[in-house]
């Protein structure tokens, strides 16, 4: 049996760290991390070669293995900023959101310098809908690398979603100049031309790149999203619907895996399962709930904006956050904890219906911990906590917080869901029921069959706000407002848009928003009359009771 030396073992893993050197500063990271991986399987351990590895596992989507890869380099090497960036972006890609960020912090204080690190943090903040934190890291990424296109691209994305088309159409530009193929730039800058209404070249760049075989699935489905909205501002819904229609497809595609796993119950099966709880519970217990004790920390009024996506939540929540007094969370689920121990069962929600105090104080520790988590102090203020599918949720604030209020926001139904169906969300259960018309219908449905329900059931204080209202009266539905929230109106409410802008919102309506009020948005269910055929019959229940003009 051949024995190799020490010496021999030492200049064989010297050859390797310079060919992998070599090919690194000649090809650079993606070409060289199969190299490392070969070098790994001879035996060479050193942190630069375990790094690379970790990437082209991760390249190959086997996040688990980069992880452990990216873990073992740090051992080697604790203090080397690009391993940290290597492992935060493995955690980051298996979901592990917390230990990412940590990750991320870690490796721009070693070296706060390191533009990639910068990129992916914002990205990753970008996913969690920190909008202002993404843009933020984006621009030191770029700063510090002004040849970086990928920040430069995000940033006029950030921006054209944002409803600034004169920047996103700036930094699209530079980063076109840099890299003419950037698929993120190309559709900045047709989201650019169609805000200000450049249809001839807004078309022409959405057809260029529809033809692109090169794009990913998730921008393909963009582009086509982007194509309905061009095709809908022709005055063409057939045609935009049919765009709207494949651009879902392609999310469905990509996302059927997760959502429609066999025995998973969906969206819509959970709302129908509380539906069918509901009507034959006892309603004794759900009259009352364990006091909340008063504490310095507490909020001056706690409260909860629901009602739909779509519904004008958003709108509301930016004219309200313009108040002095008044400071808001968007879109942060801070109940997640509580709904997955009393939503999922029978039993779990009869031990709702009879929550000990102990039990409530915890879960209410477990919030406000989060809010908190979240920059946001509600101390002394009035809290708005707006997330529209809270709706659902409306039992657990019952019990946790007896002495919450609730804001209802209410529109046209069939511009909810047709608005809903043809919008880009942050994929998730209930999202994913939006990719298919008839599911959106269905799930609207049953989410305001519940909130029916709860609205006999729940001694919570409701006040519904019209989008419509809001829109024709803004003072005088923004004051009624006010008064049930134990606010005094102020002027400030009407800069609601230039502070929105500041804000940084992340849901779909951030473009219309910026713009300030508008009545863009009522009535286009009606150019789309035949398209949504299958689903007015379930609506027009909703139509009726909420006071809208018929379909028919």
């Amino acid at each position: 049996m051949k024995v190799t030396s020490a010496p021999s073992r030492a200049m064989r893993r010297q050859q390797w760290l310079e060919r992998i050197d070599a090919k690194l500063r000649a090809y650079g990271v993606e070409a060289t991390a199969p190299l490392a991986l070969q070098a790994l399987s001879e035996g060479v351990e050193h942190p630069t070669v375990m790094n690379l590895a970790a990437w082209a596992r991760y390249d190959e989507g086997r996040f688990d293995d980069a992880v452990r890869m990216a873990t073992k380099a740090r051992v080697l090497a604790p203090n080397d900023p690009h391993i940290l960036n290597t492992l935060a972006s493995s955690l980051r890609a298996l979901g592990r959101t917390d230990e990412a960020l940590r990750a991320y912090g870690v490796a721009l204080r070693i070296d706060p310098n390191l533009a990639a690190a910068h990129f992916n943090r914002g990205a990753l903040l970008e996913e969690i809908d920190d909008i202002n934190g993404s843009r933020s890291a984006y621009e030191q990424a770029a700063k510090l690398d002004r040849n970086y296109v990928e920040p430069l691209a995000a940033l006029a994305w950030l921006d054209a979603q944002a409803g600034d088309a004169p920047s996103a159409r700036a930094r699209a530009q530079h980063t076109l100049a840099l890299e003419p193929t950037n698929e993120l730039a190309r559709m900045a800058m047709a989201s650019a031309d169609l805000q200000e209404g450049n249809l001839g070249n807004a078309a022409a760049s959405l057809s260029a790149l529809g033809r692109d075989p090169a794009l990913t699935p998730v921008s393909r489905s963009i582009v086509l999203g982007l194509i309905g909205d061009l095709q809908d501002a022709e005055g063409r819904p057939a045609d935009a619907f049919a765009a709207y229609t494949a651009s879902n497809a392609q999310l469905r595609a990509l996302n059927a895996q997760r959502f429609e796993t066999p025995g998973q119950e969906s969206a819509l099966g959970f709302v129908r399962r509380l539906i069918d709880w509901f009507e034959n519970a006892d309603p004794t217990p759900w009259h009352q709930a364990p006091p909340a004790r008063p504490r310095a920390a507490d909020p001056q009024a706690h409260i909860f904006l629901v009602g739909f996506p779509r519904s004008g939540t958003t709108l509301l929540e930016n004219v309200l956050a313009a108040h002095p007094n008044v400071v808001t969370l968007e879109e942060k689920d801070c109940l997640e904890a509580a709904s997955a121990t009393y939503l999922t069962s029978d039993q779990t929600l009869e031990r709702l219906a009879r929550i000990n105090p102990g039990e409530a104080l915890r879960q209410r520790d477990v919030y406000w911990s989060m809010v908190r988590k979240f920059g946001v102090e509600p101390r002394g203020r009035v809290f708005i906590d707006k997330m529209p599918l809270s709706t659902v949720l409306l039992p657990l604030i019952a019990k946790l917080f007896p002495d919450a209020r609730i804001l209802f926001a209410r529109r046209d139904p069939r511009d909810v869901v047709l608005s809903c169906f043809r919008r880009r969300f942050a994929m998730s259960a209930a999202m994913y029921q939006f990719l298919n018309l008839e599911s959106a219908g269905a799930y609207y449905d049953a989410v305001m069959r519940i909130s029916e329900l709860y609205r006999d059931l729940l001694p919570l204080p409701v006040h519904v706000v019209r989008y419509e209202s809001l829109v024709d009266d803004f003072d005088g539905t923004t004051r009624a407002a006010c008064d049930f929230l134990g606010l005094e109106w102020n002027q400030s409410m009407h800069d609601f848009a230039v502070k929105a802008r500041a804000r940084g919102i992340s849901t779909p309506s951030a473009a219309q928003v910026a713009r300030g009020l508008n009545r863009e948005g009522q009535g286009t269910w009606r150019r789309y009359r035949d398209q949504m055929a299958p689903v007015v019959p379930i609506l027009e229940r909703w139509v009726r009771r909420f006071g809208y003009e018929p379909s028919a």
